[in-house]
């Protein structure tokens, strides 16, 4: 029988080979429990207590997997089958076994750079996860930031106002929420909706467009007319899927817009964005003051720089032409590594990311830049052909700030980049 180890490194290999994209931490450390022997496993609640993350999220990321899992074996998975799964799957790749260890041929996967050290338990797994909140200066590493592991594990939950004349719509996102240890308030119509965003003062709101009594941007200019309301940021959840529908849910002081039917975990995962944009918002508040590590905020008259990344001649080309029509001044860079260099010379306004590029992922261009103190705070719109919910998931999980699919739409294009713009400058 195959060790856990070996079965992890044999799923990772299966699940990059088919997708491109390698397991992130959470992921592996979500299988390594349901490959462990079932009296020591720990179960959802126990990971998230031990990372700092909700049940609700390690409860998503599982079920993800697991669809993953049954979409690349051909096989339906489950935490109770996967390890079966895996054992079957490998002894049809006797050519990949080595004195009963994996052995991954050079080339076998373009670009692969292991995600954590070779773990043989689950701690070993959990501290390779924190240690993606590692520094580094000049390429030495100093130590974890313990006070930010700290606080993720003790954050008070915050408050979210779900806002949809739809009962069975509106109480799925609060099943979702609640899930995820939010405390979730609701309200039925758009009038309903204003008198409960004054009264509870929600750290979100998630808001229908299609209302009987006033509709969603209605209810949203609203309560960005008021000192009280304005800073919330609210998420548009709509059937609407016009490129012009979301540039008005923008227009009006919208911070996002998710498309119905919506999938869960993108959800979750945009929600989390902009809860942690207002954190940060919030603390340069309190220090009343910029953002002294990020490029620093232009007068009115000033153009936005605008770095795009794009490996391929033309999308660069395209882009390039219709923003500086828009009046912004651009940037290019056409491999991962000019990225890095641009980005620190320049410090940008912005940055347009592509994913699959030759040299480097999008994914890891991006790490690299939030852990630089001088980029860190650079907002990075994915733009990608890729339409997967775990490509989505993954951007922001390094850091993204959005994310947008091609072929882009161009106006809603310009309100997402507006708005991350108006956010941190």
């Amino acid at each position: 029988m195959s060790d856990c180890q070996t079965l992890l490194d044999f799923a990772d290999q299966l699940i990059e080979s088919n997708t491109g994209a390698a397991l992130s931490q959470i992921q592996r450390l979500v299988l390594m429990e349901a490959l462990t022997l079932r009296a020591k496993a720990k179960t959802y609640d126990q990971v998230a207590s031990e990372t700092g993350y909700s049940s609700g999220y390690i409860k998503a990321i599982a079920a993800e997997l697991w669809k993953l899992l049954s979409k690349v074996s051909g096989k339906k998975v489950t935490k109770g089958n996967v390890q079966t799964m895996l054992q079957q799957q490998l002894k049809h790749e006797p050519s990949l076994l080595q004195d009963g260890r994996l052995v991954v041929e050079t080339g076998m996967i373009p670009n692969r750079q292991p995600i954590i050290p070779k773990a043989t338990d689950v701690t070993a797994v959990v501290t390779a996860a924190k240690a993606t909140e590692i520094k580094e200066t000049n390429g030495n590493k100093t130590d974890v930031n313990q006070a930010e592991v700290k606080e993720k594990a003790t954050v008070i939950p915050s408050v979210i106002l779900v806002v949809d004349d739809q009962p069975n719509i509106m109480n799925l996102l609060t099943s979702i929420m609640e899930q995820d240890e939010y405390e979730v308030w609701q309200a039925s119509s758009g009038a309903e909706g204003l008198q409960m965003a004054a009264k509870v003062l929600p750290d979100l709101i998630l808001l229908d467009v299609n209302m009987p009594d006033m509709d969603g941007y209605t209810v949203c200019q609203q309560l960005k007319a008021d000192p009280q309301t304005t800073a919330i940021p609210i998420i548009f959840v709509s059937a609407l899927d016009e490129s012009w529908d979301k540039v008005k849910g923008f227009s009006v002081g919208g911070s996002d817009y998710i498309t119905k039917p919506f999938n869960t975990l993108e959800v979750i995962v945009r929600i989390e964005d902009q809860l942690k944009i207002r954190q940060i918002q919030d603390q340069m508040l309190k220090a009343d003051q910029a953002p002294t590590d990020s490029p620093q905020s232009k007068p009115s008259s000033a153009k936005a720089v605008i770095l795009m990344v794009d490996d391929e001649p033309k999308n660069l080309a395209l882009l390039t032409d219709v923003l500086e029509q828009e009046g912004y001044e651009i940037w290019q860079a056409d491999s991962g590594a000019e990225a890095l260099r641009v980005a620190g010379m320049v410090l940008p306004d912005l940055i347009l990311l592509d994913i699959n590029m030759p040299d480097m992922q999008g994914y890891d261009v991006c790490q690299q830049l939030k852990a630089n103190a001088k980029t860190k705070l650079i907002p990075v719109i994915f733009v990608s052909a890729l339409d997967e919910t775990w490509d989505k998931v993954k951007a922001f999980s390094v850091g993204g700030s959005d994310y947008i699919n091609k072929p882009i739409q161009i106006v809603e294009l310009m309100a997402r980049m507006k708005h991350q713009l108006q956010i941190w400058h």
